[in-house]
């Protein structure tokens, strides 16, 4: 018996220690960085998200309440991000103003512990400056940011699509 607890308490002892987890990063799940340069997005919806929950409330592409906050010369935009926090925005098959580059560039960077995107020299004038990431996958790519219309705070919300 003198030789068989210890025994067990031994087997127990390596046991517990034996099985605790480990964080194991999967290197299959890209990074934002990955994600955001991944290829060229474009416009999919903007406008008003009262309630914060990622959808356009009011002023968005098919809404009737407000109209549209991009206009329509600036939805067929493409926006590429660059891994070296550069970008190129083609103005697409419709410009607002003809005598406008068909390429510009502009500068980028994750802030805030990559938890928002600032953006320099003027993609679109909503997404000019630091906006909050709402959502950063695959397929979309969703900022949002407080903005003052007629006075009043709004956070609008701007969804970009691959």
């Amino acid at each position: 018996m003198k030789i068989f607890l210890p025994f067990v308490l031994s087997i127990f002892m390596l046991n517990v220690l034996g099985c605790h987890k480990t964080d194991v990063i999967n290197p299959n799940i890209p990074t934002k960085t990955e994600l955001a340069t991944s290829s060229a997005w474009t416009y999919a919806d903007g406008g008003v998200d009262a309630n914060r929950d990622g959808v356009v409330d009011a002023g968005g592409s098919f809404s009737a309440l407000l109209p549209t906050l991009v206009p329509s010369c600036r939805t067929d935009n493409q926006l590429s991000f660059k891994k070296d926090n550069t970008g190129i925005v083609d103005e697409g098959t419709t410009k607002c103003n003809t005598t406008d580059a068909q390429t510009t560039t502009f500068n980028w960077s994750f802030a805030d512990n990559e938890a928002n995107l600032q953006i320099s020299n003027n993609v679109f004038a909503l997404l000019n400056g630091k906006s909050k990431i709402y959502a950063l996958t695959a397929t979309q790519f969703s900022l949002t940011r407080d903005t003052v219309l007629g006075g009043t705070t709004y956070p609008i919300l701007v969804i970009l699509k691959h």
